[in-house]
């Protein structure tokens, strides 16, 4: 009987002096709550108390701050006693079923961001890992070729992508001087003159209208050209076709003389680019006259050369 005796001291004397070490238990058990949150409150600042003593203290402030219905500072104290002790558990057998209920969504909310953050972590942990494997496989690569060049492999030669079309959008416009040789091998005269243009074209395609000065050989001309490349020099193929506002005269050996006539045909020639702006126009073209009078030519060869600046 009398070892038994001894052994309940030994067990209930440790637990009688850690209760009187902390008063705000004494207080709670008194229902004196509000003593009991300001003794508990100073207990936790102690810096004497050993954690164990300050995690019964928080146990005990969240009972009494729950008493007070201050259910807000009740759950900041369980949450604070989970994270610094979570071993200290809240006593059904000595606590109300409010505080126990507080308790359990207080742990289970902070496992469920314990699971959060592990889930990032590991997510970040596989991310750096993933970059450090791909930075590891670019110093083995940049190894492997630098180890080709030191042995003399020659690195297979990149091929340029292709120009795009130099040929953009553009309003020229042209001085020309023309002759038309067509009379000259015929036996007449060189017939010759000056002719003002406009160009407005957007990549190969272009048209152009002129006015050629000329005695009577005064006219409208409109073309329709093309341009083959897109280099420096670029061949051009047009279709052509002529206003002539008034040709001859009306004479007794010239009854169909006067009044306008059409000329239609084609020109084959080039434009090179001198500068961005500034231009040299070359062109060599063949149309018939309809309804030529005498004495012209229904055959017409042009030769035409002359400058262009583009606008834009």
């Amino acid at each position: 009987m009398f070892p038994r005796l001894l052994l309940l001291l030994l067990v209930l004397l440790p637990l009688s002096s850690w209760a009187a070490r902390l008063p705000g238990i004494r207080f709670y058990e008194r229902g004196e709550y509000a003593k009991a949150s300001r003794a508990l409150k100073q207990d936790l600042n102690n810096p004497k108390r050993n954690d164990e003593q300050k995690a019964l203290a928080r146990v005990y402030l969240a009972a009494s701050l729950m008493a007070l219905e201050k259910e807000d500072e009740a759950y900041e104290q369980l949450e604070e006693l989970a994270r610094t002790y979570p071993e200290q558990r809240v006593d059904p057998a000595l606590f109300p079923p409010r505080l126990v209920e507080l308790e359990l969504k207080v742990r289970e909310r902070l496992n469920a961001e314990r699971l959060r953050q592990e889930a990032e972590q590991a997510e970040l942990n596989r991310i750096a890992a993933a970059e450090e494997a791909e930075r590891r496989k670019r110093e083995q690569e940049e190894a492997a070729r630098n180890q080709q060049a030191q042995v003399g492999t020659v690195d297979e030669p990149q091929v340029p992508a292709p120009a795009g079309p130099v040929s953009t959008f553009r309003l020229r416009p042209e001085i020309t001087g023309y002759g038309d040789v067509g009379a000259a091998l015929s036996g007449g005269q060189l017939a010759m003159g000056g002719a003002l243009g406009l160009t407005i074209g957007g990549g190969p395609l272009e048209a152009t209208v002129r006015t050629l000065a000329g005695g009577e050989r005064w006219a409208w001309e409109l073309e329709a050209g093309y341009l083959f490349g897109t280099g420096a020099f670029q061949p051009r193929v047009a279709l052509r076709g002529t206003l002539f506002p008034d040709v001859g005269k009306v004479t007794a050996e010239n009854p169909n003389g006067g009044g306008a006539r059409f000329g239609i045909g084609a020109a084959v020639g080039g434009r090179l680019a001198l500068s961005r702006q500034l231009s040299l126009l070359m062109d060599v073209g063949g149309e018939v006259l309809l309804n030529a009078p005498e004495p012209y030519n229904a055959t017409l060869i042009v030769i035409s050369a002359g400058v262009g600046y583009n606008l834009f």
